[in-house]
């Protein structure tokens, strides 16, 4: 589908005002009980509980709506919508894994799937070796007649590391392993891990797609194969996502091309201001052509967004420089309209930076003015300068 297409397809998915009464939304659904009006309709249901409507907590008139136009956007046969990006993430991991199995996880993973790997697999039997980056030969090595799964996330929130993902999904074919990816930086308009041969993919609505900081959901692309064990896995842990987030996430929908390239647009120009500021010390961008993911992220990827890392030199306490922001709230998340920074202790979740010669922020630059923004950082660079 070409970019001008999909702009244009954002604003009509899911709008049926003919069947709502005029109503350019779909009224929220907020169902717990389906009735049925006979025995034939209730074991139809029952049969079909995945599909049609069965029990609110299976899915409702609002969240099917909702999981149709994903299968859309990711020209998926299947999608399943779950309570959380994480929720995503841990449902897929669990539903193809018991006890004695392994699985690779990239290194530079978000640190809520490090934990949950290291603690609660682990006490389930289950065994985790983190992967590094681009290292083929070495990823090879790790994998064994008890690896299940190969699980990526490219690139990575906090150091943007981008994996090669046509050499992984040859690698994970030829020994029977499936791959799961976290797409959440790219979302669908940037990268569809599916038509390089991924799986299953993983989004967070809670970021970007939904882009007003107010919502939680998480999205599941895949197969009809792999989602008949996703879902089920999903019921059975009692994961629910509200008709109310299913509502917000298509609300975000409507706008997020033109507040993705917006993000965009002002993070370049951030980026531009941090180059020439000397006490930053090194920068992660992906549209910095210096950057050493910069071509292999242009062989996968549409578009960039707004998260930006950086390093400055180590003179005080961090407090001097954060507590001088006014339009950069210290915050975690990102994908909302506002601006946020984050003081980090690692790059990943296994290196900590506290012996390190710098002092690590993620900021995320959002749609405020650009000129706002470097008067904000300059006054805090200043303050955290000053003897």
């Amino acid at each position: 589908m070409g970019k001008k297409k999909i702009e244009s397809e954002l604003i009509k998915f899911g709008s049926d005002p003919e069947i709502h009464h005029g109503s350019l939304s779909d009224p929220i659904y907020k169902t717990s009980t389906i009735i049925f009006n006979s025995y034939k309709d209730f074991t139809k249901a029952k049969k079909n509980r995945f599909k049609l409507p069965y029990y609110g907590r299976f899915g409702n008139y609002t969240t099917k709506r909702f999981e149709n136009l994903v299968c859309r956007l990711y020209a998926s046969e299947k999608s399943i919508i779950t309570g959380s990006g994480l929720s995503a993430i841990t449902i897929s991991l669990l539903s193809f894994l018991s006890k004695g199995d392994e699985l690779l996880v990239s290194e530079n993973c978000y640190e809520p799937v490090f934990n949950f790997c290291k603690n609660e697999l682990k006490r389930f039997g289950i065994k985790t070796s983190f992967f590094k980056n681009n290292l083929p030969s070495e990823l090879e090595k790790l994998i064994n007649n008890k690896t299940k799964i190969i699980y990526l996330e490219s690139p990575g929130s906090l150091n943007y590391e981008v994996e090669d993902i046509e050499k992984i999904v040859k690698i994970a074919k030829k020994n029977n392993i499936k791959t799961i990816i976290d797409n959440t930086w790219a979302t669908f308009l940037g990268f569809n891990p599916l038509r390089w041969g991924v799986d299953v993919v993983v989004e967070s609505c809670t970021k970007y797609f939904s882009g007003h900081s107010d919502n939680f959901c998480g999205i599941i692309a895949c197969s009809e194969l792999n989602y008949n064990k996703i879902k089920l896995t999903a019921v059975r842990m009692g994961d629910f996502v509200s008709s109310e987030s299913c509502f917000y996430a298509l609300r975000g929908l409507r706008t997020l091309s033109v507040r993705l390239k917006k993000h965009e647009e002002n993070a370049l120009k951030i980026f531009k201001f941090l180059k020439k500021k000397k006490i930053v010390k090194e920068i992660f961008f992906l549209p910095d052509k210096k950057n050493i993911y910069h071509k292999l992220w242009k062989k996968y990827f549409n578009n960039a967004n707004g998260l930006i890392t950086f390093g400055i030199e180590k003179k005080v306490g961090v407090e001097k420089f954060l507590d001088s922001l006014s339009l950069f709230k210290i915050g975690f998340s990102w994908g909302g309209y506002e601006s946020l920074i984050l003081p980090l202790n690692q790059l990943k979740p296994e290196i900590k930076n506290y012996k390190n010669s710098l002092n690590w922020f993620r900021i995320h630059i959002g749609l405020e003015s650009t000129e706002d923004m470097i008067i904000d950082l300059k006054k805090g660079f200043d303050n955290y300068e000053k003897k």
